[in-house]
């Protein structure tokens, strides 16, 4: 069973935490990341980018001048797309991207996207801590310690903590999360996770008898 150290806030090794194979040590499937991350970038989209067509746009429907006789090329209405504000052939319309992604498959790429970060070394464990006020720097002061400032990390909590969230909001590299809403994406985008000892017992019990 792999085991990371735990950390307290000044960044002293206080204690080490075990971790479940079945969550931490898989053989990592780039299917299941690669179509979870896709998923979750195409369900961002809002499409909504539209044009007008010929008939919708808001000039006459007349044809401009007679077929025959002019000397000119013949042209239908104002409207038409090869005209100077005329609607637009085959633009965009409102479309809706959403990709569903099989549970299972959620789940097997959240484990793949962990196990590479423990592989990497770049997955930390936090002592439970307690603030009573929001303290940005006090936070500032533990990335540096266990040497996850300067690059993006992810702090999972076991729940939303009002004045943790208050105290990471301000730096801008750390981003803060209730361990059960995390996705692969957010694991994948972030060079450094940091678990807090609550969290990872946590998603241990959940996902240990899953």
């Amino acid at each position: 069973m792999p085991s990371v150290e735990v950390y307290n806030l000044e960044g002293e090794v206080v204690g080490s935490a075990d971790l479940l194979e079945e969550i931490f040590s898989i053989e990592p499937s780039k299917g299941a990341l690669y179509y979870t991350v896709k998923a979750h970038l195409a369900n961002r989209r809002e499409g909504n980018a539209s044009t007008k067509t010929r008939a919708e746009v808001t000039l006459s429907k007349r044809k401009v001048y007679r077929q025959k006789g002019t000397g000119r090329a013949r042209v239908g209405t104002a409207g038409s797309p090869i005209r100077v504000g005329g609607g637009v052939a085959h633009g965009p319309r409102p479309h809706d991207f959403r990709e569903r992604v099989p549970k299972k498959v959620k789940r097997l790429a959240l484990k793949s996207a962990l196990t590479l970060k423990v592989a990497e070394g770049r997955l930390k464990v936090l002592e439970n801590f307690l603030l009573e006020a929001p303290k940005t720097k006090r936070m500032a002061d533990m990335l540096r310690a266990i040497q996850a400032d300067g690059r993006k990390a992810l702090l999972l909590t076991e729940e939303a903590i009002p004045v943790v969230v208050k105290s990471c909001r301000n730096l801008p590299d750390l981003s803060v999360l209730p361990v059960l809403q995390v996705s692969t994406y957010d694991v994948v985008r972030a060079d450094t996770v940091i678990f807090t000892q609550a969290a990872l017992d946590r998603l241990q019990a959940l996902w240990r008898v899953s």
